[in-house]
């Protein structure tokens, strides 16, 4: 009850953290691997398309995602948009790693970010991850699936290609019939609400302060790291997916994206929600009768089990 799933009114943008089960590795950025999970992100982005994807970036063993919705009712879709991501997800490479069982931790977080600074600040962290947990010095060289040039470049899509190699070769690998052999998909990304009513000059400046700010990261990293070699990208593509990090950072968790005092008027107003979020559960429960639950939530008996295959 502690953990309500709660999509506040008027809040239109939200972070999301998924992470795998264990800590492992298991999204991997090998071709076959990202393709997959390009083909999960599209599907649920066409399934529920109230629900924009801003920006994104997978690392070996978790993701970010800054989210916006235009309606509160679009709001309510963000936790089935995230179940049909996971699952897809969790279907298609457990079966890939011959694993099964959970594939993610539980449940992704998702706080709300509040203020259009702090949307500029989470997708600069969102992009910059790779550079953040020390595998990359630039964005660009990190080899899984990120939105960062089709954010910088205004391209409304990441399109991904993945060719069956083996298949192809055992045809006898004649170039003309290469593209028999390759699939495709075309991953959405979506204009923020914030750059939405900015005109094309304007929308160039805000793509460039953004690709500025993750260079400032990279070049902060930079400095941090002085005495420390990188390897080569193509080492994440081969790492054991059931492997570990051998740091793993566990930072205290924030109410919402936001100053201090919007975040503890937000942790306030949540607090409030699920005071009445009980009454009207306890009464559900008693007498079976559903009654009005508060705006941006949803019933208890909504909720579904964690991701399994």
């Amino acid at each position: 009850m502690a953990d309500v799933r709660w999509y506040a009114p008027g809040v239109r943008y939200y972070e999301v953290v998924q992470k795998c089960a264990g800590d492992e590795m298991l999204m991997r950025p090998d071709p076959l691997t990202v393709f997959l999970i390009g083909v999960a992100l599209a599907i649920a982005c066409n399934k529920f398309p109230g629900v924009n994807v801003v920006s994104f970036s997978f690392v070996s063993n978790h993701f970010h995602l800054v989210l916006f919705v235009e309606t509160d009712e679009e709001a309510l879709n963000i936790s089935d948009f995230m179940r049909a991501l996971d699952q897809k997800i969790a279907q298609d490479l457990n079966k890939l790693r011959g694993r099964h069982g959970h594939f993610f931790r539980g449940r992704p977080r998702i706080l709300a970010i509040l203020d259009d600074l702090h949307v500029a600040r989470r997708m600069t962290y969102t992009h910059t991850q790779p550079v953040h947990h020390g595998l990359v010095e630039r964005v660009e060289e990190w080899p899984g699936l990120s939105s960062f040039r089709a954010v910088c470049d205004g391209k409304a899509s990441v399109e991904l290609a993945y060719l069956n190699e083996e298949a192809w070769r055992e045809s006898g690998a004649r170039e003309d019939e290469m593209a028999d052999y390759t699939a495709t998909v075309s991953v959405p990304v979506s204009l923020p609400g914030l750059w939405r009513q900015l005109s094309e000059r304007e929308l160039r400046a805000a793509r460039r302060a953004h690709e500025e700010s993750v260079r400032d990261v990279e070049r902060q990293e930079t400095v941090n790291r002085r005495h420390r070699r990188l390897p080569k990208g193509s080492h994440y593509t081969r790492i054991d997916p059931f492997s570990r990090p051998a740091d793993v950072e566990h930072s205290p968790k924030p109410w919402a994206h936001a100053t201090e005092d919007d975040q503890k008027a937000h942790r306030r107003a949540y607090s409030e929600m699920l005071a009445v979020y009980r009454v009207a559960s306890a009464r559900f429960r008693e007498t079976g009768v559903l009654c009005a639950f508060p705006a941006g939530t949803r019933p208890p008996w909504i909720a579904r089990a964690p991701v399994m295959t």
